[in-house]
């Protein structure tokens, strides 16, 4: 097992982004980057990518599709970009229709994270600590984020929190992963998400409604490994339209809360979590510069997925999707871990 770190360059802003490689003892990688605590590659001892990652500074700026981000303090949207919270009201820095989108304008991703190195146990800890007067959230609130590479290639993802005052803690990661690498259609993958019923999103702003829909005979029936090409083909829209669904997850001990899966290669990643939900979104992130044009889409279709593990989406805005509130000085850890089988 090995770390090194390595200089990406100057942000914008000045500041100088470190990237930090993780090998384990199979020779299989994932590199991180002390930008918004970013996940950029996993790449297997055979030299496949299965992850799409932004490498550079003005790529890692512009964070256009969130790729790889670390989400906080609280992932998906915030509706009205507002929320009432022991008696107050807290209106946010709204990036996205009105609403609060991963944490909101000035959020875990947009900021130079410190870090430390375990040699020991092949893992980053990256720390940083949020203000109200950074993100319209109350509380000073430390926070943390830990990756670690086993031998086992699991990439274990440990959140952990503790604030001043009472405050919104639902942090997630936003990797885009592609088990065939990432040069292949994301639509051929097979999808497994343990889950009977999603939430009803509004057309609008894919904020919830406070509803559920039921997964069964559906487009967004996953409960059996399915192709996502053929699920896709059954939704109303555009031409890149897309899955952004909020779906609930049935937890059982010792079971996946979801795997994707490359049946060409055999390789897949399992997602195992201790939250109650998994945005599934799928995309070619660099479709953010194409908007509107089918030849390039037609020539470049989805290349990846995310499996984003966090509590129901707007949780404080609806009660019955789960807790989210960080009571003041108490801590808070989560934990999701990617499991990569079959790379060799």
């Amino acid at each position: 097992m090995t770390v090194s770190v390595h200089e990406i360059g100057k942000m914008p802003n000045g500041d100088l982004a470190q990237q930090i490689v993780l090998e384990n003892k199979n020779g299989h990688q994932i590199g991180v980057t002390t930008w918004g605590a970013t996940w950029q590659f996993f790449k297997t001892n055979d030299g496949h990518d299965l992850m799409v990652g932004l490498h550079t500074t003005d790529k890692l700026w512009e964070q256009l599709y969130s790729v790889g981000d670390a989400i906080g303090r609280v992932g998906n949207r915030i509706t009205g970009a507002t929320f009432t919270l022991e008696g107050k009201q807290y209106h946010l820095k709204d990036n996205e229709l009105g609403n609060a989108l991963h944490g909101g304008r000035d959020s875990f991703s947009n900021r130079t994270w410190d870090f430390t190195i375990d040699q020991e146990n092949n893992a980053v800890t990256f720390t940083t600590t949020m203000t109200e007067a950074i993100d319209n959230f109350p509380g000073t609130m430390p926070t943390s984020i830990t990756y670690t590479l086993t031998d086992n290639d699991e990439v274990i993802l440990d959140f952990a929190a503790e604030s001043d005052q009472t405050t919104l803690y639902n942090p997630t990661s936003h990797g885009y992963f592609n088990p065939a690498g990432i040069d292949t259609d994301a639509r051929d993958l097979n999808l497994q998400i343990n889950s009977q019923r999603r939430l009803e999103l509004r057309d609008e702003d894919t904020t919830p409604t406070g509803n559920f829909f039921e997964n069964a005979h559906t487009a967004y029936d996953f409960l059996k490994p399915t192709r996502i090409g053929d699920n896709l083909a059954q939704l109303e829209g555009p031409y890149d339209v897309k899955f952004d669904e909020a779906f609930e997850i049935n937890q059982v001990a010792g079971q996946p809360a979801a795997v994707v899966s490359d049946p060409k290669s055999g390789r897949n990643i399992e997602v195992y979590s201790d939250r109650n939900a998994i945005i599934f979104f799928i995309a070619n992130p660099e479709v953010a510069y194409h908007e509107g044009d089918r030849e390039w889409f037609d020539a470049h279709p989805y290349n990846a997925i995310a499996l984003e593990a966090q509590t129901l989406s707007d949780a404080i805005n609806h009660e019955g999707f789960g807790d989210i509130v960080l009571p003041a000085n108490k801590k808070q850890t989560y934990r999701t871990t990617y499991k990569f089988n079959n790379l060799a």
